[in-house]
């Protein structure tokens, strides 16, 4: 148990009570997880408002609460006033968990495309140190073998330190993150210093709540302030965003690609359907990669994996060994059933960028065969992609099929009307099955010897969002089903 005085150091406040004897066994800032003897802070969210629930807090017998307004309560129970709650969130929650992030190595990766592969391919490269890491990211959390639900690819503030802290209880000493640009901009990471910060891409994703692009590459840069002295920044340099972002970053910049000259570099490249294989040049000499992962975006990612590795102080053999060894991703370019006469990839691809990297890879590696693809879009989200991705798909595949995504509050054939503007009057290869089940039937039913099936935008999703429900779906296991 804290003193409050600690846990909240730092935080302006005030209250009329005694706090000298508090102490603080647990925090929360959902009601529900109100233990006794813990502290509730009621934090205004995006979609509710933690005041509304100090009653039921203190029907649980919290030790003290903290709002941004007052409120009544027994005089049992400690009433702290702060200019803003959502504000002291993360300060108090690091205060709490004892600033974990500073006795970690902590890694942050940030853009639209490559984090969730990134954190695997670092986690790979850090057990090839023989030593241990954490991963706080989109498929889920894991630490030390085990595995946690990631209900936001970032979490807010006091799990995300209570996941930190539970990697130092658990002999981490490195933590790689999934660094959001909703959370960089709530300010969930306010209070995590890193000692890597990885910048992959921007492409258009996410202007639903961020509005304009700039909007978006500013929430992005935030990652930046936060790196540690002798933090290091690493670039993607084939990004046009790069030369921007560089100019706001006082740390040590090191950068990586394929195109442009950069500090760790991609030269004669082999592609592949089933690997990839290139020579990675560093300031600290090169050597040859060969990997499952296939595609330039993902030499891209592993080059960032390289670079943040190289920052990290690892070396550059067992850099190599810990790429080698890794085999995928779950949903991302998965391979379902390479026996099959012809492939199937299950691809989390829900961006044009993204959608275009998948496709334009297997036009360049499929030499005798069609390319089928099945995709939709995402409801109650950004809508400007959708005629994009439309024309994208259809360009880059024989044949597609125009699907449900997570349609959420949308109507599906709204989506589908809005993904046909991209391509109606240019394109005519493409069928509209609304049900995702019967269109990935569709695909499969099209598709013969030497054929690839793209199955596009859920990846690792094992539902899917219907009006307000999650749905039993999984695009792997459907696919199984569906070819059994």
């Amino acid at each position: 148990m804290l003193t409050i005085k600690k846990v909240l150091r730092g935080v302006k406040y005030r209250s009329a009570q005694d706090l000298s004897g508090l102490r603080i066994r647990d925090i929360a800032d959902d009601s529900r997880k109100i233990k006794r003897a813990g502290l509730f802070v009621a934090v205004r969210g995006h979609d509710t408002d933690g005041y509304k629930f100090i009653g039921q807090a203190v029907k649980k017998r919290a030790a003290a609460i903290i709002s941004d307004r007052d409120f009544k309560a027994p005089k049992s129970i400690k009433k702290i006033i702060v200019k803003d709650a959502r504000s002291a969130l993360p300060l108090i929650a690091d205060n709490f968990y004892d600033h974990p992030s500073e006795r970690l190595k902590t890694v942050g990766i940030t853009g639209t495309n490559g984090k969730t592969t990134i954190t695997y391919l670092l986690e790979s490269i850090i057990a090839a140190a023989k030593k241990v890491s954490g991963v706080i990211g989109t498929i889920n959390y894991r630490i030390r073998g085990k595995e946690l639900p990631a209900i936001n690819t970032t979490p807010g503030p006091l799990q995300l330190q209570s996941l930190l802290s539970l990697m130092l209880k658990n002999k981490a000493r490195y933590a790689i993150i999934e660094v959001s640009s909703h959370s960089l901009d709530q300010d969930r990471v306010a209070r995590v210093s890193f000692d890597v910060a990885v910048f992959t891409n921007i492409t258009k994703e996410h202007l639903d709540y961020h509005k304009t692009m700039k909007n978006y590459f500013l929430a992005k840069a935030k990652l930046f302030k936060k790196l540690k002295y002798r933090g290091v920044a690493v670039l993607n340099n084939d990004d046009k965003m790069s030369a921007p972002l560089r100019r706001l970053i006082r740390n040590k910049v090191l950068t990586y690609g394929i195109v442009k000259r950069s500090d760790i570099l991609a030269k004669d490249i082999k592609l592949s359907i089933d690997s990839s294989e290139f020579t990675v040049s560093t300031p600290k000499g090169s050597f040859r990669i060969k990997t499952d992962l296939i595609g330039r975006h993902n030499i891209s990612n592993i080059l960032a994996s390289v670079a943040a590795a190289a920052a990290l102080g690892i070396r550059p053999d067992v850099i190599k060994k810990g790429i080698e060894s890794f085999r995928s991703v779950p949903g991302r370019l998965e391979s379902i059933d390479p026996s099959n006469p012809f492939r199937i990839f299950v691809d989390y691809a829900h961006t044009e960028d993204a959608l275009y990297n998948v496709l334009s890879l297997l036009k360049d590696v499929v030499r005798n065969g069609r390319i089928i693809t099945v995709f939709g879009c995402g409801g109650d989200r950004d809508r400007t992609k959708r005629p994009l991705m439309g024309r994208v798909a259809c360009k880059f595949s024989d044949h597609v099929v125009v699907t449900s995504d997570n349609p959420r509050l949308e109507d599906p054939l709204s989506i589908i009307s809005e993904i046909e503007k991209g391509v109606k009057g240019t394109f005519t290869n493409y069928d509209i099955v609304p049900d995702r089940r019967s269109a990935i039937k569709k695909a499969l039913a099209l598709a013969g010897k030497g054929d690839v099936v793209v199955i596009a935008g859920k990846g690792h999703e094992k539902y899917q969002i219907i009006k307000d429900k999650k749905m039993p779906f999984d695009d792997c296991k459907v696919a199984r089903e569906l070819l059994a």
